[in-house]
């Protein structure tokens, strides 16, 4: 089974609330971001920024790593999971937000609270981990098998 790596970002806004994105080809909400092409030596940093700027068409600065995750799901092997710290984005930034229309439906603020009925269960204990590490300043590191 190979093994696969994603990169994401937590964006908030002036309350605290943190951005989430509704991918038009999955049934839950996520984080800005997507997969790293490991195979053309993308680092997950340069993904997140790449996938931020396409999918919502702004270029924020992006800040140090978050959380790495390791996620085994049984049956389809192995993803690396990188979220970044996005920062709080400028009323500019939140006015030029323009998704791709072929991956994202619409995006919205969400206090952490509400994010464990709108992520898939298997993303919830990286999430909270990812809010944890937002506010203490610290790297977080999370394994998860289903």
């Amino acid at each position: 089974m190979p093994l696969t790596a994603s990169a994401a970002a937590v964006f908030c806004n002036e309350d605290s609330e943190v951005l989430i994105v509704k991918p038009t080809y999955k049934d839950y909400w996520n984080l800005p971001g997507g997969a790293v092409d490991v195979e053309h030596g993308e680092t997950p940093y340069d993904a997140v920024v790449r996938e931020v700027r396409e999918e919502l068409g702004i270029n924020p600065p992006i800040g140090r790593l978050l959380v790495h995750a390791w996620v085994t799901v049984a049956g389809k092997g192995a993803q690396a999971l990188y979220i970044f710290k996005g920062g709080v984005l400028s009323r500019q930034d939140m006015q030029a937000i323009t998704l791709q229309q072929s991956e994202l439906s619409e995006y919205r603020f969400c206090h952490p609270e509400e994010e464990p009925g709108l992520v898939p269960p298997h993303l919830t204990a990286v999430w909270n981990e990812a809010n944890i590490a937002y506010a203490t300043k610290r790297l977080n590191y999370v394994t998860a098998n289903l």
